[in-house]
């Protein structure tokens, strides 16, 4: 073992020796390097390159009226040829494009993709296009431009804590949205939707903003994204009526009518703040004469009409008698 000490003595002195040369002038040494590497470069640059690269698909000089029915690819990919720096160059400044000139397409057309197609935005100095090779054609297809006014309808679930109830229905503002984009696709759309929602043990207004649910189609287009919403809650309340006169409406006008018996009651459910406001003249029944004439029998149910928001039940009695006399004359 002795014997391999000096062998491994002068191994490490050598390492040494040289390390101590290679940090001498280390500065100088660097720069000499870098600038053997920036002409390498440069020589290497100046050679002619072929590269396939993607290009944006780009549809131009659409018509106003006009608008894209099928969706176009992304990308194309293309053969290009030149230098290494202006290939370089290129791929830094993205300065490409495929572009198809729409101005003469009325309804339909396929395209056969040619290097003619490619168009190069900036300088590029050598650079050539050989070849498109994929996709090799693509097909466009236009529709006129709509645009239309339709309402949108709240996907809401109400569960109401007990003894609670809405009064009118949800308030949407705005209350529809303007769509715009291919006929075709625009004349299936008659109204747009929120996203579904849930509201539990209600006890209080509802006042959200609330995003809209996509449309069915991602070429057409929408004017607003979210909308508010707003829900009268109120604790619920029963209040009887009585007394309240039934009227008969287009009786003859050569003839005196009489209902039997003269009014009815009932029991009105709805919110508190709104049945406590209600006035018994807003509550109106009624037997429509042209309706029931003709029909079977003597006896006839009343129509109800009452306020928005007010339900009703226990209707004391259910059908009137209708007697007429005829007027005589003064």
């Amino acid at each position: 073992m002795e014997f391999y000490y000096p062998i491994f003595f002068n191994i490490f002195k050598y390492a040494y020796l040289m390390s101590v040369a290679l940090l001498n002038n280390y500065k100088l040494k660097l720069v000499i390097l870098l600038v053997a590497i920036f002409i390498w470069f440069f020589v290497i640059t100046e050679n002619e390159f072929e590269h396939v690269i993607d290009v944006p698909i780009a549809a131009v000089n659409i018509s106003e009226n006009k608008v894209l029915l099928n969706k176009l690819p992304n990308n194309a990919k293309v053969k290009i040829k030149g230098s290494g720096k202006d290939l370089i160059a290129l791929s830094v400044s993205r300065g490409a494009r495929l572009e198809l000139d729409l101005s003469d397409v009325e309804k339909n057309k396929t395209f056969k993709l040619e290097p003619k197609n490619v168009i190069l935005t900036r300088p590029t100095g050598s650079i050539i296009t050989e070849e498109v090779i994929t996709p090799d054609s693509i097909t466009i297809i236009l529709d006129d431009f709509k645009t239309k006014k339709i309402p949108i309808h709240p996907k809401i679930k109400l569960n109401l804590a007990p003894g609670h109830t809405t009064v009118g229905e949800i308030q949407i503002t705005p209350d529809s949205v303007l769509i715009s984009g291919p006929e075709s696709l625009v004349n299936t759309i008659e109204k747009a939707f929120t996203q579904e929602d849930e509201f539990i043990d209600l006890k209080f207004d509802i006042k959200k903003t609330i995003l809209l649910a996509p449309l069915p189609f991602a070429g057409v287009a929408i004017d607003v994204s979210q909308v508010d919403i707003f829900l009268n809650i109120q604790k619920l309340l029963e209040k009887t009526l009585n007394g309240i006169p039934v009227q008969v409406r287009n009786a003859p006008q050569n003839m005196s009518v009489n209902v039997i018996p003269s009014t009815l009651g009932l029991v009105l459910e709805g919110g508190a703040d709104l049945l406590n406001q209600l006035d018994r003249d807003e509550v109106v029944a009624y037997i429509d004469y042209n309706r029931i004439r003709g029909q079977a029998g003597n006896e006839f149910p009343a129509v109800i009409e009452k306020p928005q928001g007010v339900s009703y039940r226990d209707v004391k009695p259910r059908t009137f008698k209708i007697v007429l006399e005829r007027r005589m004359p003064n």
